[in-house]
């Protein structure tokens, strides 16, 4: 058995036209449904693993995602994978495995040591636990077909106990949901569940000027900066990122009011439902560019002939779309290139868009201290219920968290800026641009014109410094301070 046989990955993918039997009518036609990017299970030597596909075919049925190369099907298959190549190295069937080789299975993944971190586990504990449960998921849907009802249970072949977790939502009109979960004496203690906390402005900041310097080839640059805006004005999970389209992208630049069509990801079913997020018109114009420049011309060269596939994002070598691990990827090594050494990642993106949300919307109800703020959260379902508009949450009582996130900053920037001052310094700023503007149609230069745009930012961002001082008292007043407010944390 060599290393090669054990250690590939264990399934592929089916293909994007796939199609799966459906049901045959009373005619006797056979009626098919799409199945595309379903993970198909093969044992270590190559041979197929019925039991394996089998269980995943169960998963298909009970509608996981599959989006975005398999979605949540793909990470059960790699999850149950861990546990066919110990079966495969034992020389047993997973039917045939007792309480004490599974206890030696979780050993030997709780043990496991990372090939590019020295010294440090594969996986932590929560990763590992998980793996472990889904393992169960599948031994029990092989006892079910093995006629072996007690392969999984409290007192059976492997000791385990279904537990049901009851998560109560905070609104008064949200149903109980609940969640079934295997739990077994050889799982590690679970570690501290670890929020990330919004990305702040100034490593956004920071990994906008890594790019230049990272980046070879315009496009290349000008992509970069593309992901970086739409993580930043979309809110969107990096899988929702890779599938924008360029005529989304189109349809919004050219809206009087840009909208952008988000596919939605982490809801049950092959194909997500789409959302619609409001853009800036600078925005749209600024991803447009991309789309009907940069990308255009990788298209022409490394595609000559080919028919457009119409994904937004596309690699520079051969112009296929960019998958979700290249964005995760381009991110962490633009982190790195900035000399963040904190963590920096596509979805700390989505909490800040989150949070501003909900800043913006207490601005709006004028929310001036813990009371007020505690008498909206009793009708708060109305607001997550238009935040998760945008974001595409299916669980409302998940944006909570935010709220609170929302209001500290909300409290924060009232209590550290001089509101009077920061109104002064954007309004001369913006006067500053419209002159600047006037010297780019007058035909000046446009290196001395980014040469004072460039000193005139710094300025701006020395106002707004000498602007933080101690009010407390400062009253937002309506929607001219709050969209200042909100001008200014942007």
């Amino acid at each position: 058995m060599s290393d090669g046989a054990t250690n590939r990955q264990l399934y592929s993918l089916t293909e994007r036209d796939f199609q799966a039997p459906h049901y045959v009518d009373h005619d006797g036609r056979q009626h098919v449904r799409p199945a595309d990017n379903i993970p198909l299970v093969v044992w270590p030597d190559g041979s197929w693993c019925h039991a394996a596909n089998r269980f995943l075919r169960e998963q298909f049925e009970k509608g996981l995602s599959r989006r975005n190369r398999g979605g949540s099907l793909a990470v059960a298959a790699a999850q149950i994978t861990h546990l066919l190549r110990f079966c495969y190295r034992r020389r047993i069937d997973p039917s045939e495995l007792s309480d004490n080789q599974f206890r030696e299975f979780m050993a030997q993944l709780v043990l496991e040591m990372s090939s590019t971190r020295p010294g440090q586990r594969r996986r932590d504990a929560n990763s590992n636990i998980a793996i472990g449960r889904k393992c169960l998921e599948f031994l029990s849907s092989v006892g079910r077909h093995a006629d072996i009802p007690d392969l999984v249970s409290d007192e059976g072949q492997i000791r385990a106990i279904r537990r049901t977790h009851r998560v109560r939502p905070t609104g008064r009109s949200a149903r109980v949901r609940s969640v079934d979960y295997w739990e077994h004496a050889a799982f590690p203690n679970a570690d501290p569940l670890r929020k990330r906390l919004p990305i702040s402005i100034g490593k956004i900041e920071d990994m906008r000027h890594a790019v230049a310097r990272l980046s070879k080839t315009s496009h290349q640059r000008q992509r970069r900066h593309t992901i970086l805006r739409l993580l930043e004005v979309t809110g969107a999970r990096r899988g929702e990122i890779a599938e924008v389209t360029v005529e989304d992208v189109r349809k919004a630049s050219d809206m009087e009011w840009p909208m952008l069509r988000l596919p939605t990801l982490k809801k049950r079913g092959g194909r997500a439902p789409y959302r619609w997020v409001p853009l800036s018109r600078h925005d749209a114009t600024f991803i447009r560019q991309y789309a009907d420049v940069h990308r255009r011309s990788v298209l022409r060269r490394r595609r000559p002939g080919k028919p457009d596939h119409g994904i937004l994002l596309i690699s520079g070598s051969d112009g296929e779309p960019l998958r979700a691990n290249t964005i995760t990827q381009e991110v962490r090594q633009l982190r790195i290139a900035a000399g963040i050494t904190e963590k920096a990642c596509a979805q700390m993106f989505r909490h800040r868009f989150i949070t501003k949300l909900f800043v913006a919307l207490l601005e709006q109800h004028n929310v001036e201290n813990q009371d007020e703020f505690r008498r909206l959260l009793i009708d708060g379902e109305q607001m997550k219920q238009k935040v998760a508009e945008w974001t595409g949450h299916s669980r409302l009582e998940s944006l909570d968290t935010y709220i609170n996130l929302a209001f500290d900053e909300v409290c924060n920037f009232k209590r550290v800026y001089d509101l009077t001052s920061v109104s002064r310094a954007i309004d001369s700023f913006g006067g500053t641009i419209a002159a600047e503007l006037d010297a780019v149609h007058a035909g000046e230069q446009p290196l001395l014109i980014l040469r004072r745009l460039e000193a005139q930012l710094e300025n701006l961002k020395a106002d707004l410094e000498r602007a933080k001082a101690v009010a407390p008292d400062v009253n937002l007043g309506g929607d001219r301070q709050a969209h200042i407010g909100n001008q200014a944390q942007h």
